[in-house]
């Protein structure tokens, strides 16, 4: 199982075992620190391990609510040129083919970009609590 510092040898996506965080790391890219535990030792689980695809036909009931909603505080995290950087979530987008949310971040400097939920981390919902 590889941990922080490793060089990945293959594209994946990966879990840590200390606290679940979620990350991509491309061939050839270093394995990172976990976000919540810096400079202390990270194993990556490979996600492939888990059941993380479901095949065949899905009706509109069974899509998946959005991770984030509009007005969402994150942090991008992962092998990214903004990680660390922090944003709003302004827009939710999801297509209709693959089922798949990607989100639209406006970056405290004015700048967007557009990021799948798995490159997000919440800092702040503006989601009302029940």
């Amino acid at each position: 199982m590889p941990k922080n510092g490793d060089t990945n040898e293959k594209f994946g996506f990966y879990k840590n075992l200390c606290c679940g965080k979620e990350v991509v790391v491309p061939e050839g890219k270093q394995f990172p620190d976990c976000p919540n535990h810096p400079n202390l030792p990270t194993f990556w689980k490979p996600l492939a391990d888990e059941k993380i695809v479901q095949l065949g036909n899905r009706s509109d009931s069974h899509r998946a609510a959005p991770r984030y909603q509009e007005g969402d505080q994150i942090r991008v995290v992962g092998p990214d040129p903004n990680s660390g950087r922090q944003g709003v979530v302004i827009h939710v987008l999801e297509r209709e083919h693959d089922f798949v949310h990607r989100y639209d971040v406006r970056f405290l400097d004015g700048t967007t970009s557009r990021y799948f939920g798995f490159q997000l981390e919440l800092i702040q919902s503006e989601r009302k609590s029940a």
